[in-house]
């Protein structure tokens, strides 16, 4: 297959797919909408990747990730929710912990409460009580 002078170079799938970072279902519908070039030679397919036109960064797992225009302004907007939800979860853990230290207090003083109700009604014989 002709690949116009573009600079990269054929890439197994095994290896296209870890160059890439995509799954294999990303890659071969962009072999099918014509977006990756491919070949097969005997039972091997192969895709091009061409390095002029693509830039790849590391992630967090070793492996290299295709960081186009749109794709970096979703990582970005991805990036701001998860660090907008992770305060979220931290309020949220910080009110219930008050909220469970209130509760708490409350039923302390509710059994404080009881228990001083219970002496106090110790000297005097049930009958007495209602007296």
């Amino acid at each position: 297959m002709e690949t116009n002078g573009d600079v990269g170079n054929w890439y197994s799938i095994t290896d296209g797919l870890e160059i890439m970072g995509i799954s294999r279902g990303t890659l071969y519908d962009r072999i099918k909408k014509g977006e990756l070039k491919s070949k097969k030679s005997g039972k091997n397919r192969f895709i091009w990747i061409d390095t002029s036109t693509e830039t790849f960064n590391n992630t967090y797992d070793g492996s290299y990730k295709n960081t186009n225009g749109s794709q970096s302004n979703i990582v970005k907007e991805l990036r701001e929710q998860v660090t907008y939800w992770k305060s979220q979860v931290e309020q949220k853990d910080k009110d219930l912990r008050e909220q469970s230290i209130r509760h708490d207090a409350t039923i302390f003083r509710i059994l404080d409460q009881n228990q001083n109700l219970l002496e106090a009604t110790k000297s005097k014989r049930f009958w007495q009580f209602w007296k």
